[in-house]
Order: structure tokens, then sequence, then C-alpha cells
């Protein structure tokens, strides 16, 4: 058991973490989850299934007061997200220890059914006795329903009303609604339909098979506008859509991550300096709807190569309006790659960014290194590195839903976000911008990549999502390459590893893979040995060797756009998708022919795969 672990339901309603168990001290059951996974998966709004319970975080507002919590420290990313404090939740190395303040979770949802006489129970706080919960009529295992509800165009969750639902069309007054039971139905009937809830007093009953996606705004039942944790309704009144319990369109997750760099002077810091002092910069602070930012905009953009993003998320910042996750992002990711030039000149160690220089060094046909180097300008391992991620809020059943903040403001508290910090390594890949840009023009190149733009741009997903340009899309199909080889060759697994993909600028473009750890000692350096020579020019290669052909092919290589909204072109789940956790785009935008190439397509590296399969064969 380690020291770092949260400790989260001990006592009714909360959970004690220290790793994915539950332990019986005497009669009450601890469960536990781990602290880094506090801000994601679960983060605020999010399930959390422990031992066949299902339960709901809850945002920081009901988190233990701050005298308990854990002070983490990044000034770049609070000041980027507008917050004055970052916190990680309480923790413990000994949940059988003294009490602490554990994170309020509550049980969602709260309609729950036994396995053994199938009597349906609303349970509630005042129920909780510290263990699992058990049937009042026989004593059985009471297990959660399978459906709960959200609101179409809001960000509420609830349980499904399973006491008038059932009841709707009931011709007689019940004495007793809620005493329904979840049992298998009459007869031969299949899927949902062999299923139905029914009530003990009155014996209506209504198949699941009846439970649609529309049926609750049919039958004119609406969102009452609160969370699972709320016990005041609001008037939110949007339409009900039933989903299942685990459909990931009930929480869509909002964080961001910061990796702790030196202070470096470079294009970040030279923006905000150009904002402050443009003429136009009072005008928009006191009106930001003003037209002037536009004009801003284009002028920054075309004089000195920014990004409207860059710009854009560099005015809200200094302006003090509400963040755009999007251009937070954008800014963090532009100062690291100005501290990764900085570390490739020597001139930036520190305790949490631990750097040194390497070339590709030689393995295997030199022929293939040679190419290689020219489309790669540098590679530096960091042999140590303190991550920081935030969470900023959630939404719910629609990727462009109302946000909810992950703490509500308060004007009697400071701003603050739940973060965790991490500590690891990782190998940074600088590409050559002259030959990447050079490529990008190729008529071929844009036509195909026009394809996934007009996609994202129809998108509701797509405003989330980096803009869909020829360089970003052989960025992040690169560093999925990259990591699916890493995952056999570092001896981490594939979900350890995460990316990070600088396409900010003109010229600068790179991909970082890395892992962290919970742990302050940081990783055991077996990703940043694969950095090393001669090891990363046969990780390299290697990697584009498994992607030029695909296990799906043809359909993979000659499909129109796929997956969500097609968003990919050749990119399937045999090839190029990785794991949620490791991918910092949702597993979209990418396209593995802009790697290795096609009979009408130049690839940006096809001579490095062209040269080493002819050697491999040879």
């Amino acid at each position: 058991m380690v020291d770092d672990e949260l400790d989260a339901v001990g006592r009714p309603g909360r959970a004690r973490a220290s790793g994915w168990r539950a332990l019986m001290a005497g009669k009450r059951q601890i469960r536990t989850v781990r602290l880094s996974e506090t801000v994601s998966p679960f983060g605020p709004g999010a399930i959390v299934d422990i031992l066949g319970e299902s339960f709901m975080a809850v945002t920081g507002d009901k988190w233990p007061p701050s005298s308990v919590r854990q002070p983490i420290s990044c000034d770049r990313l609070a000041a980027k997200l507008r917050v004055d404090e970052l916190w990680a939740a309480p923790s413990t190395g000994n949940p059988e220890g003294p009490r602490t303040p554990g994170l309020e979770f509550v049980r969602f949802p709260a309609w729950l059914f036994c396995q053994e006489c199938r009597r349906m129970v609303n349970w509630r706080r005042t129920m909780e006795k510290g263990q699992s919960p058990a049937c009042p009529d026989c004593e059985g295992r009471l297990v959660p329903m399978r459906f709960v509800v959200a609101c179409t165009d809001g960000s509420h969750a609830a349980d499904v009303p399973w006491v008038d639902w059932t009841h709707r069309d009931a011709d007689t007054a019940c004495s007793a609604k809620d005493r329904l039971r979840f049992q298998p139905s009459r007869g031969s009937r299949e899927g949902l339909s062999a299923l139905e809830v029914t009530c003990d007093a009155c014996k209506t009953r209504r198949s699941l098979g009846e439970l649609r996606k529309d049926v609750l705004k049919k039958e004119g039942f609406t969102c009452r506008g609160a969370q699972p944790w709320q016990h005041e309704w609001g008037n939110c009144g949007r339409p009900l859509e039933v989903l299942q319990r685990g459909a990931t369109s009930l929480h869509f997750g909002e964080s961001v991550s910061a990796i702790d760099i030196p202070e470096v002077v470079g294009s970040a810091a030279e923006l905000e300096e150009r904002v402050k002092n443009h003429p136009y910069f009072t005008a928009i602070k006191h009106n930001p709807a003003n037209n002037l930012l536009d004009d801003m905009i284009a002028e920054l953009t075309a004089q000195y190569g920014y990004t409207a993003d860059s710009v854009r998320g560099t005015v809200a910042a200094l302006s003090g309006g509400e963040p755009n996750v999007l251009s937070a992002k954008g800014a963090l990711v532009s100062e690291e790659y100005d501290a990764f030039m900085a570390a490739k000149a020597g001139t930036a160690p520190t305790e949490n960014f631990v750097t040194r220089n390497v070339d590709l060094g030689e393995d295997g046909d030199s022929t293939v290194v040679a190419e290689l180097r020219a489309l790669i300008s540098g590679v530096v391992i960091v042999d140590r590195l303190r991550e920081v991620r935030a969470s900023y809020g959630f939404r719910r059943y629609r990727p462009e839903a109302d946000l909810v903040p992950a703490v509500p403001k308060s004007e009697f508290q400071k701003g603050w976000l739940p973060a965790v910090e991490g500590y690891g390594e990782g190998v940074f890949i600088q590409f050559d911008g002259a030959h990447v840009d050079e490529w990008a023009q190729h008529p071929e190149i844009m036509r195909r990549i026009g394809k996934i733009t007009a996609h994202r741009d129809a998108s509701t997903l797509g405003e989330r999502l980096h803009t869909a340009s020829p360089q970003y899309v052989l960025l992040h199909s690169f560093a999925h390459a990259l990591m699916n080889e890493l995952a056999f060759r570092s001896g981490y697994t594939a979900p350890s590893l995460r990316e990070r993909i600088y396409c900010e600028a003109e010229g600068a473009y790179g991909a970082f893979i890395y892992t962290t750890s919970s742990d302050v000692e940081g990783t055991l350096g077996g990703l940043a040995r694969q950095g090393e020579e001669p090891y990363l020019a046969s990780v390299i290669v290697r990697a584009l060797e498994q992607v030029a052909w695909c296990a799906n092919d043809p359909v993979c290589s000659e499909s129109d756009p796929q997956s969500i909204d097609g968003m990919n072109l050749s990119a399937c789940h045999a090839c190029m998708l990785a794991p949620e956790t490791s991918c910092e785009g949702f597993n979209l935008l990418l396209d593995r022919t802009l790697l290795v190439g096609s009979p009408d397509l130049p690839g940006y590296f096809d001579n490095v795969t062209r040269l080493a399969l002819e050697s491999s064969i040879r």
C-alpha cells in the first residue's frame, strides 16, 4: 500500500481510496479508488463502478475542506485556466487507520434491485450502513438498475422515474406505488422485451421493450435540473432520454494537463507582450465581442506566424474572461515546445525537467537512418518530468452540451480546480519544419486532408479537436504508430503511454511520448532508454513497417472517411487506434497513409519505409 492513494468511501456515501480493492474493517466496508483517477477517468460527474456497486463522483464544492486537501503547484496551468489554486484530494496510506475525510460519492443510480427476489429499492443516504446494500425482504444483494436518464440539451442526469413510468397507463390508483419488481416477462420474448417492471400492489406491469430512447419525451417526462448529488431541483424542463448506465455519452470529462517546465523566454512570452502592446487590446479587453479581435488575430498571425487559437487564448487569458479549453491547451503546448527547444540547446535543466540530447544513431541499414535524419531534426530524452492534470468540468449527452464546472464558482472562495500530479519520463522527437511544410503543400495531400477537414467542421465534436491540417494529422498518426511499437519494447503497457502533439506554429512540429506515475520517484527508465542510440531509429522504422500494412487492408486503406463523423481515413483498431487514456484527440484525425504513402500519394516517410522493406527482403 502506498501513501499517495486516495482515501475515499469508508462511511455512508464516502469512499476511501488505496487501490482497487474492498476491505472489511469490522462491519465497515472500505471501497477504494486511486488518487490519480480522481481527475481522469473518474473526475467530477463520472460513474465509478466498484465491485458491482455504482457511484458518481461529485463536484469540488462537495469536497472536504482545504485543510485536508493537498495543494499542487503549477502556476502556468492555473493561469491558463484562470484559477488561483489547484488541489488534490486528501490521501492516506492506511485505510484502516485514523479516519480521514474522504471524497463524497453518491450512489447512482439510486434505484437498485435484488438479485434473489427481484424487488426494486430506491436507496437513500439514510439507509447507508457502511456495507453493500442488502434487500430489506430477503437480505439478498442489491445491484444497480441498468438504465438512467439524461436531459438532451443540458448536462443533468437522474434515475429513470420508474414509479411514474410503470404506472403511466394504470387504470386505478395504487396504494403503494414504490413496491416494484424487476423480473423476466411472461412468455417467450427477446431482448429488453423479455424483462419488465411490475407493481406488487396494483399488479401493473410494463415491459422494458417500451423503454425506447424517446419514450419519456413522448410521455411528457422532463428534466428536473439537478445532478444526482443535488437535493434541490432546478428549472431545466428539457426532454429526457434513456441511456445505459455505462454509456460513454453519459460523461464527457474536460481535463487539461501541463508539463512542469522551466521559464523559457520564447514565442509564448513574446506573444503576451505583443498582445498587451497592441493598439486594439484595450478596446478588446473591455468588450470581448469587439470586431477588432479578428483584426488583431489576422495581423499577428500574418506578421509573426502565430496560430489564431494561440492569439485568441492569450487575449482571453490577459482579459480575465472565461477560459477556452482548446486555446488553453494550445498556449500550454506552445510554451512546452519552447522548453524543448531550449533543452535541445542545453539551456533548460531543472529538477523536474531533466533532459539530454541524443542522436538517432546507427542501427541496421545506414541508408535508412540517413533518410530518417533528413526528416527528423532532433531528439530530446526527458529522464524526469512532472505533469499536472486538472479537471475543468464535464458535459453530458452531447459533446457540445452545457459545461458543468468541476468546481462551481463561489464569491466567498478562491477559484480552484481538482488536480493530480505525476512523475515520469519521455522522448521528444522534433520534425524538420521545412520538409513537413513542403510535403504538406502537395496537391494530393491537400485533397486528402480536405475530406477530414470537411467532416471535422461539420461534426459537433470537431470544436473540441485540433485544426485538421496535414501537419497535425501527420504528427498525430506518427505518435500513435510510435506508441504502439514502444508498448512492445519499453516495458510499459499501452494505456500507460501518452502523447503530446506540438503543431501550434509554422515550422514548430514535434511529438512527445511519455509516461508518468503517481510515485514521486517517477518511473523506471524503460521509455527513456528506447530514445537512446541505437534503439530509437530501429523503433521508428519498425513502427512505420507495422503501419505500412493493416490486417484489415484493403478495407482499411481504401475506405471512405471512417470512425466518429468520418474524422479518420486509413486508421482502425488493427493499425492506428490507441487506448483512450493515451490519445489527446479521442482517436480522431488519424491517417497512416500520410506516413507511408500509397501509389498516388507521397507519404512523409515513404522513402524510409521503402528502403527498410527492401533491406529486410535482402
